[in-house]
């Protein structure tokens, strides 16, 4: 029997952008605030790939990029985070 790795959110998202996983974990943004899901900038933009239990931080405006493994990875541009 093949035993199934369950893939991180940072893993997911260097797939999506063909980027090392190390690249999109020095990324990771506000660790305390946004933990679960965990927030991650890439470029200028801001990326997240939450488990089915999860919800997305409503601080963004999230935009569906994309999925692999099983979850879908979301994208939120620097012009749409929410500030107080």
């Amino acid at each position: 029997m093949v035993k199934q790795v369950r893939k991180q959110a940072a893993e997911i998202i260097g797939f999506h952008l063909g980027w090392d996983i190390n690249d999109v974990k020095d990324g990771v943004y506000q660790p305390s605030t946004y933990y679960s899901p965990r927030v991650y900038v890439c470029g200028e933009d801001y990326y997240c790939s939450p488990t089915a239990a999860q919800k997305l931080s409503k601080d963004f405006k999230w935009k569906e990029v994309g999925e692999h493994y099983g979850r879908k990875v979301y994208c939120a541009t620097l012009e749409s985070r929410k500030l107080d």
